[in-house]
């Protein structure tokens, strides 16, 4: 076995004994399919409302509107895992990253993996790998409880086009969860106190879903936990022109939850269309640099600093 592939063998195996990290796994899981429980009963009952209504308007000889349901995407009824992947999930995957690095420290593991014949690139890659697997884990379970809700979903009738739109939505929801994941491995390898890093983590990850799309985009903090309200547009006034231009590329939170909107088909008409490549762009970037922080983190990590009497 490779060196990185016995540091993320290793990682694996701690993360399945850490009894918080499976705790937030599991809360996220049952949040996912509450979700797909509440969109499946929601259109069942406005299927059966629709029914009866429609038999009472053939009876009296008036038209039959078209069912609502049938008007829009049949997956806008899975939004609001959009609003547990940027909350809970997020947080799983700080959680995560923490306890990757955290954990060995605390266990008196880092001094010893420091004096094997093992690489610091061959750390980072088995670190970044173990993180990478744990958040995919969780994408694959999200997104077997999705597509099974849409398959038994009454009245529903996806596409091969929404089936692939479901798919890139969640290799976007994968790629913000593990961006934060990697901040969290980062803080956590460069700051030696215990929850050092997890602090540090959570908060830019408040900072980013709560304070930024507040300032850039007048998106009151409480909007953040509904995928609709999260949306709102921001008043044209110089205020929130000069803050959006500045610090919009910054607020991946809203670009996060544009692009899920229109994938998942719940974005408003009224809010005005950004396009695709420049919310994207500023995810991608973003990635990009939390991995870079995380890979030189681990790089430059003392395994002598902190330990189980820090």
């Amino acid at each position: 076995m490779t060196g990185a592939r016995i540091i993320c063998t290793q990682s694996l195996a701690t993360l399945v004994r850490e009894r918080t990290v499976l705790l937030v796994i599991a809360l996220f899981s049952l949040m996912v399919l509450v979700s797909a429980w509440l969109g499946w009963s929601a259109t069942h009952t406005v299927n059966t409302i629709y029914s009866d209504a429609a038999a009472y308007l053939t009876s009296v000889g008036e038209p039959v509107p078209p069912n609502p349901v049938s008007l829009g995407s049949p997956l806008a009824v899975l939004r609001n895992v959009t609003v547990y992947v940027g909350l809970i999930g997020t947080f799983a995957a700080i959680v995560i990253g923490q306890r990757l690095i955290e954990g060995d420290r605390r266990a008196g593991v880092l001094p010893l993996i420091g004096a094997r014949p093992l690489s610091r690139a061959s750390f980072a890659r088995g670190k970044i790998a173990a993180l990478c697997l744990s958040t995919t884990a969780m994408m694959i379970t999200a997104a077997t409880v999705s597509a099974l809700t849409l398959a038994v979903l009454p009245g529903a009738h996806v596409t091969g086009a929404e089936w692939g739109r479901l798919a890139a939505f969640f290799l976007l929801a994968w790629g913000y969860m593990t961006l934060f994941g990697l901040v969290a491995l980062g803080a956590a390898a460069r700051i030696s106190t215990m929850a050092g890093g997890l602090l540090a983590a959570t908060v830019l990850w408040l900072a980013v879903t709560f304070v930024l799309p507040a300032i850039t985009g007048n998106v009151n903090p409480t909007a953040a936990i509904n995928p609709i309200s999260g949306l709102a547009v921001a008043p044209d006034t110089p205020l929130f022109t000069q803050l959006g231009f500045w610090l919009g590329p910054i607020s991946l939170s809203e670009h996060f939850n544009y692009l899920s909107a229109g994938l998942m088909g719940y974005r408003p008409d009224a809010l005005a269309p950004r396009g695709l490549v420049a919310p994207l762009a500023c995810l991608v970037a973003g990635f990009i640099a939390a991995g870079g922080f995380a890979v030189v983190s681990c790089l430059t990590l003392d395994p002598n600093a902190g330990g189980p009497d820090a």
